[in-house]
């Protein structure tokens, strides 16, 4: 799996505990074209700068219940509305998600992918390119480079 462009990362926390975007029908926040794998990641509507950084072809890891669950890529430079205005989103395209019939409950903590206590509960994306921003990260991974072959090694195991 090719993580070069991976520079972002998001917690994504549904109001109601469920897991969100999953790849199958029926889930309780179900990913809109499974088949295609792809969906509408959602921001805050007063968040709807941040939703703007990252660039179409940039990867971003998204994790939920402090597990990762996603890996999805952006698909363009838009941010869309919807019929509320406290809602935006961007269209993106799973390029990892979990095994169909994995529980993710079982997925590893976040920190054990990450390599440190990771604290991000915001909903914004996150750039880990950034040497200002994510100290912890940085802190931990010298290198971007490193961190994305760490991350490579870690879902594959799980996959």
């Amino acid at each position: 799996m090719d993580l070069s462009r991976l520079k972002w990362t998001k917690n994504i926390k549904d109001p109601e505990g469920r897991w969100a975007y999953q790849p199958y029908r029926g889930a309780a926040v179900v990913m809109e074209l499974p088949e295609a794998r792809i969906f509408g990641l959602g921001w805050n509507g007063k968040d709807r700068d941040n939703a703007g950084k990252p660039r179409k072809g940039d990867l971003i890891l998204l994790h939920q219940q402090a597990k990762v669950t996603h890996i999805v890529k952006f698909l363009d430079n838009e941010v869309y509305s919807t019929n509320s205005p406290d809602w935006v989103y961007r269209v993106v395209r799973a390029v990892w998600t979990p095994p169909l019939g994995k529980d993710w409950a079982t997925l590893p903590h976040q920190n054990e992918i990450f390599g440190f206590d990771v604290f991000i509960m915001d909903g914004l994306a996150h750039s880990l390119e950034e040497p200002g921003k994510m100290s912890k990260f940085h802190e931990r991974w010298e290198k971007l480079e490193d961190f994305q072959q760490h991350l490579a090694t870690e879902l594959a195991k799980i996959s």
